[in-house]
């Protein structure tokens, strides 16, 4: 029995689309590869260790913006936490130097948590509970930049 209402262009162009949809979506379990998506001329803090989960961008001064202090109790991940003391790992892609600390501000007991130094782009930090600097999970609170 033959199908008199059949088209070929109609088949083909369903085919085509069908094809479009498949190439393009991403797999429902797909998850952002470590790092992913830190722009050039960044900071990105992850919430996670080794640059997983959401991060955060914060952008450093202009060159010769030297001493300026970012509190991440101002900064927010992409999923809306505030970055406050959340920070499990961090990629910088700046050609600053930065310094990681806890209570920058704090008459008591402010600590250099980490350092990076200038001209290291994709230098990272990772507080990971497998790492060797896990006691430093989730205590950053500011980071200052010094930029040539």
């Amino acid at each position: 029995m033959a199908l008199k209402s059949f088209k070929p262009a109609t088949a083909i162009a369903g085919a085509l689309a069908g094809a479009a949809l498949f190439l393009t979506a991403a797999p429902a379990s797909a998850a952002d590869p470590p790092d992913d998506g830190c722009p050039a001329w960044a900071l990105c803090p992850y919430q996670d260790g080794g640059g997983a989960g959401s991060k955060a961008i914060v952008v450093p001064p202009a060159a010769g913006g030297n001493g300026e202090i970012v509190r991440l109790t101002k900064v927010h991940f992409l999923n809306g936490t505030l970055a406050n003391d959340q920070v499990s790992s961090w990629l910088n892609n700046s050609q600053c130097q930065v310094e990681f600390w806890d209570d920058p501000y704090s008459e008591l007991h402010p600590s250099q948590l980490d350092f990076t130094p200038t001209w290291n782009w994709g230098a990272k930090g990772d507080y990971g509970f497998n790492t060797p600097d896990h006691h430093l999970n989730d205590r950053l609170s500011a980071v200052r930049f010094w930029c040539p």
